[in-house]
């Protein structure tokens, strides 16, 4: 490490944890000139926040300012402030706030209304639009916004269906008294309707005359399609007379996009029958995967077309319009969009790149720093601070303090950060500097191959492909050996402690020492097993296996069609967990930048290899 703190941040942390007032002076007049001095200094003041006096909170705030420690304090003063009513300093130092919560943003109106005698809160107005409840604060600034007219009692009805649409029934009754409290929208009644025994008994008694008794329909009309899109479907059928026109589109939006995350071969026909007016970016988003998933590459470019411009925009959207553009023999309109896609790195770039040009072959450095470029960077205060904070295993005070000094920094810079950061062992760190530099980045900063002889040796013994596992191991822990996740899971591959047992178990251990788990060697080995298990167990399918080691393998195997082969493409687009889709499109992308990096001129098109319906290739499944 290039940095080194006197300060025992071990210490540090049990004085906080205990609120021992003297053992943190003792820390904070010891550290002084130090590193690290803002730490002790800035947890003295968090640990008596209700009684400090401003003029030390405004000392700190003035000598460490630009700092995120800085940021954060500021944030708690701000709480603190208001609790004291002390609106006329609340509005001084939220001015200087960087990223302001919820919470603060609401306290700041009110600091406007007690300071100023009003305050323009039609900006805050998109805060009431959420399904779920927002901080006491932001209750001033609803009743101003309904005052005023900028909010009305259909707004109060659109966020009741939101809450609803979400499963949130007890908050759609706190929101009753909005409209009037309807005997529909109590909790108890609402329970009612959502139990699928009791649903047709609640809608025979309903009075479609009301709105509450729509709602109450369309709520029950979206819970039966959690279970049964098609009993739904019948539903919506049955009521047609008892439901107006935007009742029934928005109630057959909302099966088609439940349908089309099960993957029901009717959700883009139903999502046809709703229409697209009124879907969020998600539903639209779904209306696309539905129509991908049935094979209508028509309604891909009618549905793409209809997106707002900044969703349109998005990679994948504008790789589906143009592969859609092919389809109905248009290349010449969709040659423009991949080949302007082609100049990123992201999964459907990659795409994209090699049906523009040739295969991706190993880019020569953009930008290689010179030492003294490094230096320049490892002298930045924020730079040292991380450093030191990584010395003693502080990580996420390390990482925070890390991506802050990367603000503002040029493109040259942050790869000399990112070789400052190599250089220290701080993979992930490294691998964050890169990417923001983009191209001018190596390839190989973006993509390390640390342990590689590890890698290598268990990626060969369980006959692995050695970039597909490097892509697996960047994307679960960019290479933090030691890091566990809040659910346990440990290391390199992020190996479940079950998981682990399991592997054990395979490989003839009664039990093994999970703590043996951050060891490179132990983890690579335990996870390539698992892995290797997954992909016999998946027919050899790569996409298969690598959605599977992220949400389980039989999951992955669910989301097969039944009996008809799939693009990979359209298997990947439509995994119905978000994070599976993400982790999926990455793992696969990192694979492909790690093969060129080894040299390789496989096209990525080959390592997506079509998925077979799930009746063609059935195994038992008994992995964890």
């Amino acid at each position: 490490m290039a940095a080194h703190a006197r300060i025992d941040l071990s210490a540090l942390r049990e004085a906080a944890r205990s609120r021992d007032i003297p053992a943190l002076t003792r820390i904070a007049d010891s550290a002084q000139g130090d590193a690290l001095e803002m730490y002790p200094r800035y947890y003295l003041l968090t640990t008596q926040i209700t009684t400090v006096a401003p003029e030390d909170v405004d000392a700190f705030l003035t000598r460490y300012d630009g700092s995120p420690l800085a940021e954060r304090l500021r944030q708690d003063w701000l709480k603190e402030l208001a609790r004291r009513q002390d609106w006329t300093h609340y509005l001084t130092d939220y001015s200087k706030l960087d990223s302001p919560s919820v919470d603060l943003q609401c306290l700041n109106a009110q600091a406007r209304f007690v300071v100023q005698g009003s305050a323009d809160v039609s900006r805050l107005r998109g805060l009431w639009f959420t399904e779920k409840g927002q901080p006491e604060s932001c209750a001033p600034v609803f009743e101003a916004l309904f005052a005023a007219g900028q909010l009305n009692q259909e707004d109060a009805w659109t966020r009741i269906r939101m809450a609803l649409s979400a499963g949130r029934t007890d908050f759609a009754a706190q929101l009753a008294p909005r409209v009037g409290f309807p005997p529909e929208l109590t909790v108890r009644a609402l329970g009612q309707a959502g139990n699928a025994n009791q649903s047709a008994k609640v809608l025979a008694r309903l009075d479609f005359s009301r709105r509450a008794g729509r709602e109450t329909a369309l709520f029950i009309i979206q819970k039966t399609a959690r279970t049964d899109p098609d009993a739904a479907a019948d539903m919506i059928e049955s009521l047609k007379s008892k439901l107006g026109e935007g009742d029934r589109r928005y109630a057959w939006q909302q099966i088609a996009e439940i349908a089309a995350k099960k993957q029901h071969p009717l959700a883009s026909t139903w999502f046809g029958k709703g229409g697209l007016e009124g879907l969020d970016a998600d539903g639209r988003a779904w209306s696309v995967r539905a129509a991908l998933r049935a094979g209508d590459m028509n309604a891909v470019l009618d549905r793409i077309a209809a997106m707002p411009a900044e969703q349109a925009n998005e990679n994948a959207w504008r790789y589906w319009y143009a592969q859609a553009l092919k389809r109905a023999n248009r290349a010449a309109e969709a040659a423009p969009i991949l080949l302007q896609l082609s100049a990123g790195d992201d999964f459907y770039s990659l795409l994209a790149r090699e049906e523009s040009g040739p295969t991706l072959t190993a880019a020569p450095d953009s930008y290689v720093p010179v030492d003294q470029d490094v230096r320049n960077v490892a002298a930045r205060p924020g730079v040292i601070r991380a450093l030191a904070l990584y010395e003693q295993n502080w990580r996420v005070e390390g990482v925070r303090e890390w991506n802050w000094a990367m603000r503002g920094l040029s493109d040259q810079e942050l790869v000399a950060a990112a070789v400052l950061a190599d250089r220290n062992k701080i993979y992930d760190r490294s691998i964050y500097s890169a990417e923001r530099a983009r191209a001018l980045a190596p390839l190989g900063l973006r993509y390390p191959t640390p342990y590689r002889s590890q890698v290598e040796r268990e990626a060969r013994n369980q006959g692995l492909d050695p970039a597909w596992v490097y892509g697996l191991i960047r994307q679960e822990s960019r290479f933090v050996a030691d890091i566990r996740s809040g659910a346990g899971a440990t290391g390199l591959m992020q190996l479940m402690p079950t998981t682990a047992q399991w592997v054990g178990r395979k490989n003839g251990q009664k039990k093994i020492d999970l703590s043996s788990l951050t060891d490179p060697d132990v983890n690579v080995s335990y996870g390539s097993y698992y892995l290797k298990y997954i992909l016999d167990r998946l027919g050899g399918q790569t996409i298969l296996a690598t959605a599977g080691y992220n949400a389980g393998p039989g999951r992955a195997k669910a989301w097969q069609d039944d009996n008809r082969q799939l693009d990979p493409l359209v298997y990947i687009e439509t995994i119905p967990f978000e994070e599976t889709r993400d982790y999926v499109k990455k793992v696969m992308t990192n694979a492909q930048l790690y093969g060129a990096t080894f040299g390789e001129t496989t096209p990525f098109h080959q390592r997506l290899t079509p998925v077979p319906g799930k009746n063609a290739d059935a195994e038992n499944i008994d992995a964890p």
